[in-house]
């Protein structure tokens, strides 16, 4: 029974890199097509039942065992591996299909016709309200009639439930990941409780900057696209100028001795192209040393806010131990690294930093501090709806039923109405909504233990810098709640994570 494991342990670093490189180039406008199924069909082995029943029985000789609890890591790492690629190989054709229709697929808008990736770009971006209601219904109508294809790639998640023997798919994530995802339920449940005032009185105030006469949920007529818009916050947008925000991260990066390539690991690829993602993103070809880190330089506070969300987990990977395991190299809870890429984007709430680095006014930067918070709030909010509808929907399948309980949830959650096209669309894989929930708790625990040891101006003292790194380095050795433990003695708490915000917004 270790024959299959060995064999996915010999040629994971191959799998992994060619995984990345094919995303890559499709996000970075280097291809069109992201032809997953081929790079499956090569590395059967990682996608096979069988696999998962050899690491499963591998992994409970090694739970028997005391005296190398790294084993048991890894292989626990190993497993969870392979009941994602189980998912993504019977995922794989309908993925590369939905990656070819978003590719080629022209939309009709106004005496326009946009491709699909530019429509929805542009719907944030849009100062016309008018406008913005035309590109949501072009974009939602267009993946309602494609709910087919986007469906037939969410039923994966309940094949691969059944082809692992597992009661039902959100129990074999919790039994692979470890995530308790009924408690992790009751904690969103609890923050959007939580929340809701702060979030609420926000709301009406940035609604209103960009339309006067505009009113939230329940008696206004506001809808997703107009809080995508105020998110934007374009009335800020003379400080966050273009030009100036790739410089302003790096000089921060350089003085906290965290250089932007880290010494050639970090391969910034930052070209014009036409295709290419407008958000940045981060691809790990080789860990750590071929990090790619993908960027369309854009203007704006969610721009800055991308960049150093990116920039945290570019860092990250580019300082995991190149000695340590290919599992704790490769793999780990996403919540950690994503925990990383919070604490970066972070910065935003700290108005010094903003005065140093943007040379923001002082009346500015706290209007951006009180933005940002907004802005990750409602990130928090919809991120904790999305978790109860994706339980759903990985439970009960992906039929039009779900449209519905996806827009009710985005209603309660951010108090606007969304178009119910998006039910299939709006979807984390494999639970991945429940790892942005615990990043932002652990991102919370990290930066308040950050301020106690290096004081609040922390990012600015190599120390802290240089404590961050050793934590880097040790890639998916620990995970998130033994993390919060270790830097905080205390547990993960969501709650806390959107009371910090909250208590933000009501300065």
């Amino acid at each position: 029974m270790d024959r299959p494991v060995y064999s996915v342990r010999a040629r994971l670093d191959d799998f992994l890199a060619e995984l990345a490189t094919l995303h890559y180039r499709h996000g970075a406008g280097l291809s069109s097509e992201l032809p997953v199924a081929s790079l499956h069909a090569s590395f059967p082995e990682l996608s096979a039942p069988d696999t998962f029943a050899a690491a499963t029985e591998a992994l409970e000789k090694a739970r028997s065992k005391t005296d190398d609890p790294l084993a048991a890591r890894r292989l626990q790492l190993l497993r969870e591996l392979i009941a994602g690629q189980v998912e993504e190989g019977l995922a794989a054709r309908d993925a590369e299909a939905v990656a070819k229709l978003e590719a080629q697929a022209r939309l009709p808008v106004d005496d326009q016709t946009l491709s699909f990736g530019e429509a929805l770009a542009q719907i944030p971006r849009e100062t016309q309200r008018g406008r913005r209601t035309v590109l949501e219904r072009a974009v939602g109508n267009f993946l309602w009639g494609e709910r087919g294809r986007y469906g037939a790639r969410r039923e994966a998640a309940l094949r691969t439930a059944e082809r692992l023997g597992a009661r039902d798919y959100p129990t074999l994530r919790e039994d692979v990941s470890g995530i308790p995802v009924g408690k992790l339920l009751e904690a969103a449940q609890e923050t959007l409780r939580r929340t809701e005032d702060a979030y609420r009185d926000v709301l009406g105030y940035v609604l209103r900057k960009v339309e006067p006469t505009l009113r939230s949920l329940p008696g206004g007529e506001a809808r997703r696209h107009d809080l995508q818009h105020a998110l934007q916050a374009p009335w800020m947008d003379g400080f966050f100028r273009r030009e100036d925000l790739m410089p302003a991260v790096t000089r921060w990066l350089n003085e906290w001795n965290l250089p932007p390539a880290a010494g050639g690991r970090i391969r910034i690829d930052d070209e014009a192209r036409t295709g290419k993602a407008r958000r940045p993103f981060v691809a790990a070809v080789r860990v750590p040393n071929e990090v790619r880190l993908v960027l369309h330089p854009e203007a704006g506070l969610n721009a800055l806010g991308d960049l150093l969300h990116e920039f945290g987990h570019a860092q990250h990977l580019a300082h995991v131990s190149d000695t340590a395991p290919l599992e704790l190299r490769r793999l780990g809870d996403a919540s950690v690294t994503e925990a990383y890429a919070a604490l970066t984007e972070r910065l935003l709430l700290s108005p010094e930093w903003l005065q140093r680095y943007l040379r923001l006014p002082s009346t500015a930067a706290k209007d951006t501090v009180r933005l940002a918070a907004f802005q990750a709030l409602t990130v928090m909010r919809r991120h904790c709806a999305k978790l109860s509808y994706e339980l759903s929907l990985f439970t009960r399948g992906p039929s039009e039923e779900r449209a519905e309980e996806y827009a009710a949830g985005q209603r309660h959650a951010l108090f606007v109405e969304p178009h119910p096209g998006f039910f299939l669309f709006d979807v984390d894989p494999q639970l991945y909504s429940a790892r942005y929930l615990r990043a932002w708790a652990l991102e919370t625990r990290l930066t308040a233990r950050l301020m106690e040891r290096f004081n609040e101006d922390f990012w600015r003292n190599p120390s802290a810098s240089a404590w961050l790194k050793g934590l880097f380095s040790r890639g998916g050795t620990d995970d998130a709640e033994a993390l919060s433990t270790e830097v905080s003695g205390a547990a993960l708490s969501l709650p806390e994570a959107g009371a910090r915000l909250v208590a933000i917004l009501n300065r």
